[in-house]
């Protein structure tokens, strides 16, 4: 049985460059036997990356038509990236299930909130800590403003959020779960600092309790933000010894990125002992690894 599989992608609904159409033409171009869609899922607060709400039925309208389509070439799967920001973005599961009806859905950090109910979130872009997009200011700027430069405090409330996420929510995948350390460079931390590896393996136990699935992802290393994977590999090396379900994304953003390091992904955590991996064909299952490369 041969699988290739990505459940991490973004189209022009969202942030990404590509059609839907390109992304599934690129991905069979590139021998993927399963696909999921996973624009950014609608937020409640004026941004330019996510989903519109009032754009979802045509997002969805679209999964169906390329499904139709290209059903005999590729299996596809609808889902959504959303993001966990308290009193901005919740009730994902609720919204999964329920209002969206999807196949899966990503669990993500993107934003942090100050570790403090008293504060009143009100505006995403001055009272929280952007850790993602492009440029590395944002990250300082936040680093400085809402946190006063202390990195372990900042660093903190990104996993408490995270596991808060999957306490409350219990997301299918969750995504890019270090993603903290891609604007740090080194320059705040470094990863191998006990006070850092306590922090990450605090997030692994929720993780196993949930028996949630945790992406490999590969768009630091290729997008070069970053110089290893998410979660890093001495960090993957740890799930691998405690079973943890792993599932591989290029969490791409255009179809020239659908394959991106994703065989050199597989092969990485082979060679770490990774027996199996994660894949979606109408529920998550579990299949060896050699049948991924």
């Amino acid at each position: 049985m041969k699988i290739k599989a990505n459940y991490h992608s973004h189209s022009t609904f969202c942030d990404g460059k590509s059609t839907m159409e390109d992304m599934v033409l690129s991905a069979v171009n590139n021998g993927f036997t399963h696909w999921g869609f996973s624009a950014h899922a609608p937020v409640s607060y004026p941004n330019t990356f996510a989903l519109k709400s009032e754009d979802f039925d045509s997002y969805k309208a679209e999964y169906l038509r390329l499904k139709d389509k290209y059903g005999k070439q590729i299996k596809l799967y609808i889902g959504l990236e959303m993001d966990y920001i308290p009193q901005l973005a919740e009730n994902l599961r609720e919204n999964a299930e329920k209002n969206y009806k999807l196949d899966y859905f990503i669990g993500s950090v993107h934003q942090v909130k100050e570790n403090n109910p008293q504060i009143k979130v009100t505006n995403a872009d001055t009272q929280t800590w952007f850790i993602d997009g492009s440029k590395t200011e944002p990250y300082d700027e936040g680093l400085k403003t809402l946190f006063d430069g202390d990195i372990k405090r900042a660093a903190g409330c990104y996993f408490t959020q995270e596991i808060d996420m999957i306490k409350l929510y219990r997301p299918d995948v969750l995504g890019h779960c270090d993603k903290v350390v891609m604007h740090n460079k080194n320059r705040y931390f470094r990863i191998d600092e006990q006070w850092y590896k306590d922090l990450v393996y605090g997030l692994f136990d929720a993780v196993i309790e949930a028996s949630i699935i945790v992406e490999v992802n590969t768009r630091g290393i290729y997008r070069k933000r970053y110089e290893d994977f998410y979660p890093s590999t001495p960090f993957l090396k740890y799930l691998i010894e405690k079973n943890v379900p792993l599932v591989v994304s290029t969490d791409c953003h255009k179809a020239e990125e659908t394959d991106a390091l994703y065989k050199d992904a597989v092969l990485m955590l082979k060679s770490l002992g990774c027996k199996e991996l994660m894949y979606f064909e109408d529920s998550w299952k579990a299949e060896k690894i050699d049948c991924f490369i």
